[in-house]
């Protein structure tokens, strides 16, 4: 199953003309800070470290994923969260579009010299053993969860028994700043498959928000040895 079918991202919105908006600010000590060329002086500031000028855009998008990989992206706390409510919705029913999925996740082999990191199986006897052992106890999961609300059980106890691969929905707001150095850090070698996909896909939204900004963030990192900015690099190659 491809990863775009549980994990999914949209641009809420973002401040206009982003890369105008960079400028200016930057300018901010100049007599003429609107003036139109600015790729280079961006590109100084990327170089230089001048990255506080990166604050003065903010940018929101709308995640889908799945109760294992929104704890990971909560734990950048320099954003702002909204997640579904377990306890105000039952979210079999608001994301009822995604529930088809639950069971469709990837298996993976865990890599015993790196315990962060996963392997691909190479054949398919683990997915011919599991799979279906998998959809029969998500199916029954699933089944009896809808059940107890049905009962009357209050959604903040029923939901106990949800498994992790539940899907769930987040917005998450922050400036640019910020969200360079989650791109650079998140869409690099290390991170999990399924949260460096929905990284991917927040750099490739930016870099058509702001193509020259993003161009000149991508040459930055081809030289940076930290995980500053790497993971830049490969945003079109997850």
């Amino acid at each position: 199953m491809a990863l775009s079918d549980q994990h999914k991202v949209q641009l809420d919105w973002i401040t206009p003309e982003p890369e105008r908006v960079l400028a200016k600010h930057a300018r901010v000590s100049t007599k003429n800070p609107e003036r139109e060329e600015y790729l280079k002086l961006l590109q100084y500031c990327l170089k230089h470290g001048h990255v506080s000028v990166f604050e003065q855009v903010c940018a929101s998008f709308e995640i889908i994923t799945t109760r294992s990989i929104s704890p990971q992206i909560l734990r950048h706390r320099s954003f702002c969260f909204q997640e579904a409510s377990q306890r105000y919705c039952n979210p079999l029913e608001v994301l009822e579009e995604e529930t088809s999925h639950i069971d469709a996740f990837e298996l993976r082999g865990q890599d015993i010299k790196n315990r962060q990191n996963s392997i691909v199986y190479t054949d398919g006897d683990i997915e011919e053993k599991f799979r279906g052992r998998i959809q029969d106890v998500v199916s029954e999961i699933n089944s009896l969860y809808r059940d107890l609300v049905a009962a009357g059980v209050a959604r903040e106890c029923a939901r106990n028994i949800l498994p992790l691969g539940t899907p769930t929905k987040l917005h998450m707001q922050g400036n640019l700043r910020n969200w360079l150095f989650y791109v650079g850090l998140r869409s690099a070698p290390g991170t999990q498959k399924e949260h460096k996909f929905i990284s991917s896909l927040i750099g490739r939204e930016l870099q058509l928000q702001m193509p020259d900004l993003i161009q000149a963030v991508i040459e930055a990192a081809e030289g940076d040895e930290s995980l500053g900015l790497r993971g830049w690099k490969f945003i079109h190659n997850t």
